[in-house]
């Protein structure tokens, strides 16, 4: 094989390796884990009425916490306060990308092929 052969081959199976990789976070799934461990305290969602008085709403969090990996280690190692939930690092992805979805104004790591616009580029 010449050099050039080879360099593409490297690059294809690079791309693909690193593409397979990458996962999107998912929202949705957020949203469903927020409601099973974090709706007792919080307000996850503007569907809910009532939750406890000194801890503040998902949708307030997205804006003082803009940070993603920030809110992903505060989720992942949570204060005593918080139950001790066994959350994978997929589950903390999609409810700090749930998190997000409350402020337009932060860019996830990762956006869904469905979210994406056509012009859009990747944001990732």
């Amino acid at each position: 094989m010449t050099i050039k052969v080879c360099r593409i081959l490297l690059s294809f199976c690079a791309g693909v390796a690193l593409g397979s990789t990458a996962q999107a976070a998912d929202a949705g799934k957020g949203k469903i884990i927020a409601q099973r461990w974090c709706a007792t305290c919080h307000v996850v969602s503007p569907e809910q009425s009532s939750a406890s008085v000194d801890v503040p709403t998902f949708m307030d969090i997205s804006k003082r916490r803009t940070e993603t990996k920030a809110l992903a280690n505060f989720i992942a190692d949570p204060h005593p306060v918080m139950p001790q939930m066994a959350l994978t690092r997929e589950d903390v992805d999609d409810v700090v990308r749930y998190i997000q979805s409350f402020n337009p104004d932060v860019i996830p790591l990762t956006v869904p092929e469905k979210d994406k616009k056509p012009d859009e580029p990747f944001r990732g």
